[in-house]
Order: C-alpha cells, then structure tokens, then sequence
C-alpha cells in the first residue's frame, strides 16, 4: 500500500502498524500493515464511499478469547497481563496473492490450510488476504519444503495462490509482540518464494542499513560498469563459495571463476574466497539492485 501517496492527498491522514484509538470524527480503515485514519470534515460525501469500498474496517471479530489475546498480544499496543507457558510458539505469516472467488471459498481454504498442522494451530485472520497461524513447538514440525508442498496444493484446489513467511520459535512474553513486528518488516521485503523465512529475508534488511555506506556504494559502481560481477557473487553466495558448485550453476569453468574472483580482488582488494568478504560484496549487490 502506498500509504505516503494517500498522505499526500489527505495531509490531516494520521496512520500507524498499530491500531488507533477509535473515535467518532475520523473515518478508520485498516490495509496490511496500516491501520489509518482520515478526519470526516476534511472528505466529501464521494470520497467517503469510494474510500469504504476500496479499504476495509480496522476491528477483526474473533471467536473465541483465545484468539483475542493473540490479536491484542501481535498486533496492538494494549498493555497485557501474560501469563508464563513452559511452551514455545512459531507464527506462520501467510498472504493470499489474488482475489478469492467467493466468502465461501476463502473459509473452506482455511480449513484446508489448517487441517495440515497440528489440531491445537490457531489461525487468526487480519483481513480478507493476510493472516497468521499460531503454532504450539511439540513433536515434529514442517519445514520449508512442506510448506512448498502445502502452497502448491492448495492452489491447485482452489486456484487461490499464498506465500507464506515462517517465524522463529519464540516464548509467548511481552517480548513476542517486538520480536513478530520484525518478523512482519522481514515478510514485506516482497519475495517471490512461495515459503520465506527468517534467514531467507533478512540479508536484503541489512543490507538497507548499507544506504550510506560510501564503501557499499563504491562496490555498486563496479557493477554498474559490468552487470557479470552479480551473478558470479550471487552464485558465489548460494553455494557457500564452493567454486566448483558456482562453476556448475553458472556453466562456466572453474579456472574461469578463480580467474574472475581474482580480478574481482584486483580491482576492489575484496577477498570473494574469504567469508566476510563475500558478505559484504553481497550484501552490496542486493543494496544496488534495491
């Protein structure tokens, strides 16, 4: 959502991760992952009803009281009283990527998503597309390529295509609430993998944090004058600096790469070879690219 865009034409728009405290002088809508409010007196009767249709109303109805103190635990800011589990928990993000056909369907694709974790999983639905389920850490978990699995079957069924963000396990504390909004920045980077997770998304945040890094920047220089260097370092990275895996997947020779990862080491006293060196090369390239 470009929530800056719709500052711009409502100046007095006032919006927050959080929700906002509900009164009778603003209209409140809610799109993942701001919650924001708009004064009544500063919109005409139009812009009313055209923004009613295109955001939906902040306050989820849930079914039982569980639910609720999740809700309030994840998504507010509501001072709780929690009390101490000898359980762990992992929270599973999950976003719909196009528009369900029907109610009806979303509900019956949520007893399917549901049916494949344990019967005590919580899911908690946030809006019609984004949600999370709640996950107590007992016995054997999936993992990333169930998760896969799961994605493609159930748009096969119902032709309802989801990517889905898997958390770290965490103790259910007033912690948690810091440590899943985290998890939430981490989900938004807007990967293309259908099942991301914690080290999957979190290179391209630090990487942002790179921004003014004028070393950073002279690294993105180089590959402005020659595109071959980010692939060689990609390759580099996804096969742990084997070279002759990054041979592999590259279809060049491995002389070819030892050749290049010299050069690379000529031109910018880089070391691909050594660990850190590679990190920082790559954490450059997803800086350039962004």
């Amino acid at each position: 959502m470009q929530i800056k865009k719709l500052k711009e034409r409502y100046p007095d728009l006032t919006y927050s991760e959080k929700p906002l405290k509900i009164n009778t002088t603003h209209l409140f809508f809610y799109e993942n992952p701001y919650y924001f409010a708009i004064p009544k007196k500063t919109l005409t009767p139009e812009e009313i009803t055209l923004l009613q249709t295109l955001f939906q109303a902040p306050a989820p109805v849930f079914k039982n009281e569980r639910l609720t103190e999740w809700h309030a635990l994840l998504f507010t800011q509501e001072e709780l009283e929690i009390h101490t589990e000898p359980h762990f928990y992992r929270i599973i993000q999950f976003q719909i990527q196009s528009a369900a056909p029907s109610k009806k369907t979303v509900l019956e694709w949520q007893k399917a998503l549901v049916s494949f974790f344990a019967q005590d999983t919580e899911i908690l639905m946030l809006t019609e597309d984004y949600g999370v389920l709640i996950e107590k850490i007992a016995g054997s978990l999936l993992g990333e390529e169930e998760l896969d699995a799961i994605a493609t079957t159930l748009e096969s069924d119902f032709y309802i295509p989801v990517h889905f963000f898997m958390g770290l396990f965490h103790e259910k504390t007033a912690l948690l609430r810091d440590l899943f909004a985290e998890e939430q920045r981490l989900f938004r980077q807007n990967s293309n993998q259908l099942v991301q997770t914690v080290e999957s998304n979190c290179l391209p945040m630090i990487a942002e944090q790179l921004t003014h890094s004028l070393l950073a920047q002279e690294i993105g220089q180089l590959f402005e004058k020659d595109e071959t260097w980010k692939p060689l370092i990609k390759a580099l990275w996804e096969q742990q600096g084997n070279l002759s895996m990054t041979a592999k997947a590259l279809f060049m020779h491995r002389n070819t790469i030892q050749y290049r990862i010299d050069k690379f080491q000529e031109l910018t006293n880089l070391s691909l070879r050594k660990t850190d060196g590679l990190l920082f090369a790559y954490l450059s390239c997803l800086l350039y690219e962004k």
